[in-house]
């Protein structure tokens, strides 16, 4: 008790009473302005008409706002979340449940986020505080199965902050099995080896989705596919593993080779499933033409261009690349473009190929280090091409150190057969040596095709010079 002294009277203040009269009363003092807590909504829900994976959905959001600021109305906004593995694209719908008054839902947005946010339209349009509402959304796509946690999913309105997330999450499942899938396809296939990648087949349900309690009898045969020889082959398999639903096998192989093979996997009522198309080939070990030399004139590339294959021993087409292959010409030499290396087919392209030197009936053969050689290639002539009012020369000498008088050209029809002088054409002679005794060709025949050019000289005594080997030519005129 306090008391005061006043001049003629004393005021006495009982603290006490005062204090008795607050009993019940806390009053909180804090050093600067009352902290209060932000409102925001609470009951938060989410539903989905379906929860089975990668299945179309509509989902229900319910929640009971605090609308700290009143009553949310036209112009607000709700923003639903869902995890980011949802499909959440434009085109969703929003139904509005009673407690929203006369609102309507004007946008339905979604994002990659998988944010969908609300805005409120309409008169009268509000939802008054603390009030349960729900929301419904559709055209949203499932996830994978699979579980989604709680914290991924939340909800927010323009009216309320922060934005709150359900009490649970949810789980995604799949749904009853319908059809059977490969999910890893045959590949590396040689006769009476194991493929090096071995298939595995797996349970689904409509929406591709693995059944994984699913612990039925899978199993494969051939069923197409172009043997090399003989019938399909024999098809045989180690024994296989199931878990979760997916089937796993080991050491499957195919006897046989050949090409555009497929397995087709089956389990009771479920519906098949066909592998992708497979070759089965052997190991590289001899080459052969796809497409072979042509007649070509001397200087000029052969087209069109020599391409030689890879194949295994039974003549199936073995695709590995990288491997050198070079050709070669039964006589003479190649100038230019010998070499080529196979690509992912395991076939060498010559785009280049040049042979400078004329001659008839020329071969060529292909080889690789380690493989057998291709077969001798059909016949092909290398000419030199001979248009109306060419300039023919030639470099001569007699060898016997008399000097070259003059030179005379002839021609004979054909590049093969007999070629003589009894059947010699002439064409013309070069007395001088001025450009290797030149002369033109202006009396060639008139009939295109291929001939033989003779060139013979004679010395400063009249002696004959051997005829110069004849040259195949093709006139064009």
């Amino acid at each position: 008790m306090t008391t005061f002294r006043t001049p003629g009277h004393w005021l006495t203040w009982l603290i006490a009473a005062l204090v008795t009269s607050l009993v019940g009363i806390t009053i909180g003092i804090a050093n600067g302005t009352a902290a209060f807590a932000a409102d925001n909504v609470s009951g938060v829900t989410f539903a989905g008409s379906t929860l089975v994976g990668k299945a179309p959905a509509s989902w229900t959001v319910g929640f009971t706002t605090s609308n700290g600021n009143g009553a949310l109305a036209a112009g607000g906004t709700i923003t639903a979340k869902f995890d980011s593995a949802f499909t959440v694209t434009g085109g969703l719908s929003v139904a509005l449940s009673s407690a929203f008054g006369g609102c309507s839902a004007t946008t339905a947005s979604g994002s990659s986020s998988g944010a969908v946010t609300i805005v409120l339209a309409g008169a009268p349009c509000g939802l008054a505080k603390s009030t349960s509402a729900t929301l419904t959304i559709a055209g949203i796509i499932n996830p994978t199965p699979g579980p989604y946690a709680n914290t991924t999913f939340s909800v927010a309105t323009s009216s309320d902050a922060p934005a709150i997330s359900p009490s649970a999450g949810v789980t995604i499942v799949a749904s009853t099995a319908t059809k059977l899938a490969f999910t890893q396809q045959p590949v590396g296939a040689s006769p009476g080896i194991a493929f090096t990648t071995q298939p595995k087949v797996t349970v689904q349900d409509a929406f591709g989705n693995t059944v994984t309690t699913d612990s039925s009898v899978v199993t494969l045969s051939i069923t197409s596919g172009t043997p090399s020889t003989g019938g399909p082959g024999v098809f045989t398999c180690g024994t296989p593993t199931r878990s979760a639903g997916v089937t796993t096998f080991s050491g499957c192989q195919i006897s046989t080779s050949g090409i555009a093979y497929k397995l087709h996997a089956v389990d009771g009522t479920l519906a098949a499933a066909d592998s992708a198309a497979f070759d089965v080939t052997g190991l590289a070990s001899e080459l052969v033409y796809v497409q072979g030399p042509s007649s070509v004139a001397a200087g000029a590339a052969i087209s069109p261009a020599i391409t030689v294959q890879l194949q295994d021993s039974i003549g199936n087409a073995v695709a590995t690349s990288g491997v050198s292959v070079t050709l070669a010409v039964s006589a003479g030499v190649i100038d230019g473009g010998a070499s080529a290396t196979t690509d992912g087919a395991g076939r060498a392209t010559f785009s280049s190929v040049v042979i400078n030197t004329a001659a008839v009936g020329l071969t060529m053969t292909a080889s690789a280090s380690g493989l057998t050689a291709a077969p001798a290639s059909a016949a092909f002539n290398v000419t030199v091409a001979v248009s109306n009012g060419a300039a023919l020369t030639d470099t001569v000498n007699d060898g016997s150190g008399s000097g070259v008088k003059t030179v005379s050209y002839y021609y004979c029809a054909g590049y093969i057969g007999s070629c003589t002088s009894a059947n010699w054409t002439p064409i013309g002679s070069s007395i001088t040596a001025a450009g290797n005794y030149p002369v033109t060709w202006s009396g060639q025949p008139t009939t295109n095709g291929a001939y033989r050019l003779v060139v013979v000289g004679t010395d400063n005594v009249n002696n004959i010079s051997q005829a110069s080997a004849s040259i195949p030519v093709t006139v064009t005129n």
